[in-house]
């Protein structure tokens, strides 16, 4: 009897095992059901704000639908090789990538998606939640057969015999109230049967149900709910800064894009610029040759010719560190072989040097109102002036009002049947003096730092935000008289590597002049590619510091408008 219980007992564990497994799924749905609809919820509240989260949406990497590269760049010498075969990625399709393969984005993804997941057990925690539990043994002695075997074997003397099952089952449910006050019920059931001589049973039941309530301490909705208060916020912050994220990933995946674009364009004019010291290298050893040109002349020149090499090289693997490094930034392998769109270079100096179609002032007075981190910051005083209240509410006494209702077994000995007319009922208070209460004042004190605190961080932020846009206008203007003296630098510099050519090719050149004038050429060829690359980046960041950078799910942004309602 013993093994065949053991074996049922094995079995059943087996099949709530199984149980247990089939609805792990359910629960994983359940939760993102719940999670999600919380984002969604709070997702209109938040600017710019996308309801489409999901932490299961990333799919595989694949770059076949991009053209393909095959063009081999002798500026690039031997990584030239590498480029052909290579997929072409414009700025756009930059950015959809990030948005797709970003692991820093999944990250915050998952982080928002966490700061919803804790709110749902917030919320939870108000609503009715129920319990049930059983259990059962089975008792015996030596009449047990295997009991009895055992004597057998042993030769152990009989001893007196009994056998009995005990069993016990207990259904509960309990609701907070947002009060303070908290609703239980409880019923019980508990079963004996003896097997021995005549089959007799024992049965008791009991139904308990409370309501206690908070008079001083711990009451009122203000007190009871500031988890749950606080929870929704922390949620809502949550959103602002994932907002926040997605703009500041757009800027900096495009910043990145063009300074890549721009190693680039260095490693070309650093090749440009060694190629036309070769070239005046070898007009000048040929009159060294014919007694023109001293040795030490043309050193200089050899010596400027292995300086532009050196320039040259490092220029280069500065341009493949950086595009390595952008493909980790897009989420993307190490061996994808990617190089980007030169044409994004060519738009941007298209687009001229035009400021933002907005004054500083009116900048700065947008940029405090449009600022979700800052709404954050504000929120945040809120927080600690609501935490204060609570804190001062921990310094009171403690007064409970409780009331109890018992109703107990009948006197049927059935199983389940209470008896109503004999229910017991008790109403009283309970209470509690703060004689220890060295840990709630430190609470209280810390709270009011808190304040004080939260206040100077937001007086901070309110300055950080007017720098950050104070700051992004001046690189603007700085990038537009950059590029201004660097158009004028190109063309002067242009017609003294003419002019030193031609003075040189007749035998009257100063191979100072020459190497001077091709590696200024060179270098403001690189600080007007630069110039035009600082001004956009600026721009961008000015757009997005003021607060009117709008970014979509899949990264593309709209700039210097309100978003479309």
């Amino acid at each position: 009897m013993l093994f065949r219980t053991i074996k049922t007992s094995f079995n059943l564990l087996l099949a709530v095992l199984a149980l247990v497994g089939c609805s792990a799924s359910e629960n994983r749905d359940n939760a993102d059901r719940e999670t999600y609809a919380a984002i969604s919820d709070k997702a209109t509240l938040v600017p710019g704000m996308s309801e489409a989260i999901n932490i299961d949406s990333q799919v595989e990497i694949d770059l076949s639908e991009f053209a393909v590269s095959e063009d081999s760049y002798e500026f690039l010498a031997e990584e030239a090789a590498s480029e052909v075969g290579a997929r072409i990625i414009s700025l756009n399709a930059a950015l959809n990538l990030a948005f797709k393969h970003s692991r820093e984005y999944q990250n915050q993804k998952e982080s928002l998606y966490l700061e919803a997941l804790s709110l749902t057990f917030d919320r939870y925690r108000y609503t009715p939640i129920f319990s049930a539990t059983g259990g059962a043994d089975y008792i015996w002695d030596n009449e047990d057969q295997f009991v009895t075997d055992m004597q057998t074997l042993t030769g152990m003397r009989e001893v007196s015999t009994a056998e009995s099952v005990q069993a016990g089952t207990s259904l509960g449910a309990r609701y907070l109230l947002r009060g303070g006050g908290a609703i239980a019920l409880n019923l019980t059931n508990n079963l004996t049967r003896f097997l021995t001589g005549d089959i007799s049973e024992v049965s008791s039941s009991a139904l308990i149900g409370s309501f206690t309530q908070p008079l001083l301490r711990d009451f009122g909705t203000a007190v009871e709910t500031e988890t749950l208060l606080q929870a929704e916020r922390d949620l809502l912050y949550q959103l602002r800064d994932f907002t926040r994220f997605r703009k500041e990933l757009a800027v900096q995946i495009a910043s990145q894009y063009y300074s890549v674009l721009l190693n680039r364009e260095v490693a070309r004019n650093n090749f440009d610029g060694l190629n036309a010291n070769n070239l005046s290298l070898e007009r000048e050893q040929a009159f060294q040759a014919e007694g023109l040109r001293t040795l030490l002349q043309v050193g200089r020149l050899e010596q400027s010719a292995l300086q532009a090499d050196l320039r040259w090289t490092a220029s280069i693997t500065r341009y493949k560190r950086s595009l390595d490094n952008f493909k980790i930034l897009l989420g993307l392998n190490a061996d994808n072989n990617i190089i980007l769109d030169e044409n994004e270079m060519a738009l941007i100096s298209e687009t001229g040097m035009a400021r933002p179609d907005i004054g500083l002032d009116a900048a700065l007075d947008l940029a405090l109102s449009t600022r979700l981190d800052l709404y954050t910051s504000l929120d945040q005083v809120q927080d600690t002036a609501r935490r204060i209240d609570v804190a001062a509410n921990a310094l009171q006494p403690a007064l409970d009002f409780s009331f109890v209702a018992s109703v107990p077994d009948s006197t049927s000995n059935t199983l389940g049947e209470l008896d109503f007319e004999n229910a017991v009922y008790s109403a009283g208070l309970n209470f509690e003096l703060p004689l220890d209460n060295k840990l709630n004042r430190n609470n209280y004190r810390r709270a009011l730092i808190d304040y004080e605190v939260a206040t100077r961080a937001y007086i901070i932020n309110q300055n950080n935000i007017k720098l950050d846009v104070i700051d992004a206008y001046r690189r603007m203007n700085q990038a537009r008289k950059s590029y201004d003296i660097n158009v004028t630098s190109v063309q002067i510099n242009e017609r003294r590597v003419e002019e030193a050519e031609l003075r040189a090719e007749l035998g009257l050149g100063d191979i100072q002049d020459t190497v001077d004038s091709q590696n200024d050429l060179t270098a403001a060829r690189t600080e007007l590619i630069s110039s035009i690359v600082d001004h956009n980046i600026a721009k961008l960041e000015f757009w997005r510091d003021v607060g009117l950078l709008y970014v979509d799910d899949s990264g593309q942004w709209e700039e210097g408008i309100d978003e479309p309602q």
